[in-house]
């Protein structure tokens, strides 16, 4: 028993030796990287310089303290108190964070956020274990160092974390109402990455990010998943970020970042090239057979424009200022397109800002207007690492999600709480505000359950139904 008293302790501390030398230097081998992450982190992106040294040289002095055997005690306890720290701030921002940023680099770098809360957990778990077994002071002094050891972390960070309660919330009240039945039908999937391609009626077709060619269809019926193969006639591309949508019956396979597109018709699943490939982009969508709406950088101004091609004739016009520059013009014009096609427009929705660009299908005739909430500009920093990438330096606040245009209503997924509206609400719902597409005015809005807060990829509204794209599942709704 007492072989086993003393391995206990000694492996727990082995553990986090190997534990923190790799954290460690993961951070110090893209350290640039790392502070960045540090930065778009709700809770410490004021304090991102600070916090990344302070990080890695506690990591450091919790080794030394575990390596040296007169001092392992005190160094599991350092240990209990970073852990628990660490603990809780992943418990904050899964829970009242309204914005979840990427992960803090090493071993935690390779699991989410629900992992790192369990993994923490346990940490905290062999951490205590390990002093209990090693330390001989009275029970008392004992629970004493223990609750200090915990709590004080505890403190400290929900004094941190509670000024930014309020950050997204603005000072709007929503029209709340429900246009949906309860009752709902779901399909699961067997992967996370779909996307919405097209659809005709409630005949919905969907993309796959790591299986590009394959094109998805669920029939009206919505009972099962229908797989088919893109087939093209000059795969001699590097393909790198492969899209298809669907204007049914004709349909497109593009990688702006080669660049190259395909088109095709159903119900043949060939595709041919269109021999134009030397335009980049990264949003790409169509307007009509043969006729597109795209996004791209302009390498001389370095900004995002909206452009128009025509496949036919191969020719393209790109119309400056419609996106309009604020701060950096990326980050700041950064946004989504959906296409009215009832009404042939074209809206452009800002993910940073409450804007939305309305135009024709020639990029003309634009119209601004704004939706409910009165973030008009968000603060956007960035930082453009030695790599030559640029990143942002501190995540803004996100506004707008992701939209779709039915039967002249305009709908967006909102990512603002407005002043009748709880971090309960947010959590627990994805919140669609609805617009009048001529008139731009606000209507209504309304909650679709999300339990388990699942990230939002598309929706989608017809006649009947709602659609609601997640992370690994499409969910149809009923209007009443």
């Amino acid at each position: 028993m007492k072989k086993i008293n003393a391995f206990i302790p000694i492996s727990v501390s082995y553990f986090f030796i190997l534990l923190f030398c790799y954290a460690g230097a993961s951070k110090l081998k893209d350290f640039e990287n790392f502070q960045v992450q540090i930065a778009q982190s709700p809770l410490f992106g004021t304090y991102a310089g600070a916090v990344s040294y302070a990080t890695i040289i506690s990591e450091v002095i919790i080794v030394l303290l575990l390596i040296i055997p007169r001092s392992r005690t005190i160094g599991l306890y350092v240990c209990l108190s970073i852990m628990t720290a660490f603990t809780l701030y992943i418990y904050l921002i899964l829970n009242y964070s309204d914005s979840i940023p990427c992960s803090c680099g090493g071993i935690l770098e390779k699991m989410d956020w629900n992992q790192h809360l369990f993994f923490n957990l346990t940490c905290v778990l062999l951490s205590i274990i390990a002093i209990i077994i090693r330390t001989s002071v009275d029970k008392e002094r004992l629970i004493s160092y223990l609750g200090i050891a915990i709590l004080l972390p505890l403190a400290v960070l929900t004094a941190v974390f509670y000024p930014h309660i309020y950050d997204n919330q603005g000072t709007f009240t929503r029209k709340i109402i429900v246009p949906i039945e309860e009752k709902y039908k779901t399909l699961e999937f067997s992967m996370n990455n779909y996307y919405l391609a097209g659809n005709y009626g409630d005949t919905l077709f969907l993309g796959n990010r790591k299986t590009p060619l394959l094109l998805s269809t669920i029939h009206p019926d919505f009972s099962s998943v229908k797989i088919d193969k893109i087939k093209l006639d000059n795969y001699n591309y590097q393909f790198v970020s492969v899209t298809i949508n669907v204007l049914y019956p004709y349909f497109s396979v593009s990688d702006g970042k080669v660049p190259v597109i395909f088109e095709g018709k159903l119900p043949s699943l060939t595709a041919y090239d269109t021999e134009i490939n030397r335009l980049y982009f990264s949003r790409f969508y169509m307007l009509e057979p043969k006729r597109y709406i795209f996004k791209t950088m302009l390498v001389k101004t370095k900004a995002n424009e909206l452009g128009i091609l025509n496949t036919a004739s191969k020719k393209y016009v790109i119309v400056p200022n419609v996106l309009e520059t604020k701060v950096d013009g990326v980050f700041d014009t950064d946004g989504d397109i959906t296409v009215d096609r009832k009404n042939k427009k074209i809206i452009y929705t800002h993910f940073y800002r409450n804007e939305i660009i309305t135009t024709d299908f020639d990029l003309q005739n634009i119209q601004r207007s704004h939706t409910i909430d009165s973030l008009s500009n968000t603060k956007i920093e960035t930082k453009t690492l030695d790599n030559g990438q640029t990143k942002l330096l501190r995540s803004p606040s996100v506004i707008n999600s992701t939209q779709t245009v039915s039967d002249d209503k305009f709908f967006n997924v909102s990512k603002m709480r407005g002043m009748n509206e709880s971090f309960k609400d947010f959590r627990n719902n994805y919140v669609i505000d609805v617009y009048n597409v001529h008139s731009k005015k606000y209507l209504y809005s309304f909650y679709i359950k999300n339990q388990n807060r699942n990230k939002i990829k598309g929706i989608l509204s017809t006649k009947n139904y709602f659609y609601v794209l997640s992370s690994d599942a499409i969910t149809r709704y009923t209007y009443k």
